[in-house]
């Protein structure tokens, strides 16, 4: 369980904040970065001399406007809280008004590891050894492998696997439940089957180096915690730049560039194989805990190999558009 984190409401709208984050509590959510984001309009609330709890068009002028080197998602995040606590409020009879603006995603450059990249990737992570002597540190040692091919043969996220309960995996059938994934989704995730038998051997391990079964399926170095999503990301980081392609790369992977990996790659393999794309599309969305099959084609165009797949099975273009030919 992911301990609450409670902050210093001091504003009018202290007693209020706190009665919305306990409600949307009592009904499953988390609410820590939310909180953090109320925290900080509590603070605008006070900072401002706002001495009644009315969020008007004027008020929240300031709020919703764009801070300095602050990325879109920083903003919408904080737009959301206190479009959420206007909505409350109007439960409440406390008459506010609800910012609706939109101000859209921000579109990173990604890089999409290509397959010597990968094979030296994973070279450095099977490789790896601590530097440390700590018992914890050899036995992380042992998951990173696990962890990071889930990233690129079953296409999760970071924060699905650095979570996962060990009551969450079937490795006799090789399925993982992943519970309450982005945009509060359950779905069913397939384990191919080497990386089952090799998840099956390392949770043998596990459980002979701990003594007992852990609750978390990839324990932290206190095995009473899972391992942190930020443990991931600075590992990924150090496995990197073991490899030699990280000399010549002016953009650094992430572990998500993982998962872009492997809707990639499904999306290339269905192409060859004739497979219908707009059938397996919706397949594709489902299994990934997309919103819609927009949101998974959004990936392709980072693929170097799609428009020589495309070409390749293009039968008609040369009747539709003819070659220009010079006299």
């Amino acid at each position: 369980m992911v301990p609450y984190r409670d902050y210093p409401y001091q504003s009018v709208l202290a007693p209020y904040i706190r009665d919305y984050i306990s409600e949307k509590r009592a009904l499953g959510f988390i609410y820590n970065v939310k909180g953090y984001q109320m925290y900080r309009f509590d603070q605008y609330w006070t900072r401002n001399g706002f001495n009644d709890a009315s969020l008007t068009s004027e008020r929240l002028e300031e709020w919703i406007c764009a801070l300095p080197g602050e990325s879109k998602s920083s903003q919408s995040s904080r737009i959301g809280a206190a479009r959420g606590l206007a909505v409350y409020l109007n439960t409440l009879g406390i008459q506010c008004d609800v910012p609706l603006i939109n101000v859209g995603k921000d579109h990173h450059k990604i890089h999409l590891l290509d397959k010597t990249e990968i094979h030296e990737l994973f070279y450095a992570i099977d490789a790896y050894v601590p530097s440390s002597i700590a018992r914890s540190d050899y036995r992380m040692a042992d998951e990173y492998p696990i962890m990071f091919r889930l990233f690129y043969c079953c296409g999760m996220r970071n924060n699905e696997v650095c979570s996962l309960k060990t009551s969450d995996i079937d490795l006799e059938k090789g399925i993982i439940t992943v519970y309450d994934g982005k945009n509060n989704k359950d779905r069913l995730v397939y384990l191919p089957e080497d990386l089952r038998i090799l998840a099956c051997r390392y949770f043998q391990s596990l459980t002979a180096v701990l003594g007992y079964e852990p609750y978390w399926f990839f324990p932290g170095r206190d095995p009473h915690n899972h391992v942190p999503k930020t443990t991931i990301d600075k590992k990924f980081h150090e496995f990197w730049h073991m490899t030699p392609s990280s000399r010549n790369c002016d953009k650094d992977p992430t572990p998500h560039s993982l998962r872009h990996g492997f809707v990639v790659d499904r999306i290339n393999k269905w192409i060859l194989e004739g497979v219908d794309m707009n059938v397996m599309f919706i397949y594709l969305s489902k299994y990934l805990g997309h919103t819609s099959p927009d949101e998974s084609f959004y990936y392709y165009h980072l693929a170097k190999d799609a428009f020589r797949i495309v070409r390749m099975k293009d039968t008609m273009s040369c009747d539709v558009i003819p070659e220009v030919r010079r006299r």
